[in-house]
């Protein structure tokens, strides 16, 4: 084999290049995973699912617990059951549509909201 047909390469420009593609991989593993890194940790619950559909938890949280002071009871596996069959076949946007065509609104503290997103942010306030 012959060398004059081949390129050489400098160790030294290989090992920059090396480098810089190295350093634009972590950069971009940064700017993906810094809001995962950074968002707020909720202990475990049997409802995670469920409430990884809302957007603002601790919200949601708050209304939840402003409707559950004005209940006495509240069945929470019951709720989520519900709450999994409906969301299963539509979306949360749509849920909360149906509820409101179908006048299924919730008083929480003065607040008039759709019944799905007030199931969902009681069982955010459970799960706390």
């Amino acid at each position: 084999m012959s060398l004059a047909g081949k390129v050489k390469i400098g160790r030294r420009r290989l090992l920059e290049g090396l480098v810089a593609a190295a350093g634009i991989a972590v950069a971009a593993a940064a700017v993906f995973e810094a809001p995962r890194l950074f968002a707020t940790r909720y202990p475990p619950s049997p409802f995670d699912d469920l409430l990884a559909k809302l957007r603002d938890r601790e919200n949601a949280i708050r209304v939840g617990t402003a409707f559950l002071a004005g209940r006495k009871s509240f069945d929470a596996n019951g709720t989520a059951t519900v709450l999994r069959r409906c969301l299963a076949a539509t979306s949360l946007a749509d849920a909360m549509d149906n509820d409101l065509r179908e006048s299924r609104m919730v008083e929480a503290h003065g607040w008039v909201l759709p019944e799905t997103l007030v199931d969902l942010c009681a069982l955010a306030a459970r799960a706390g």
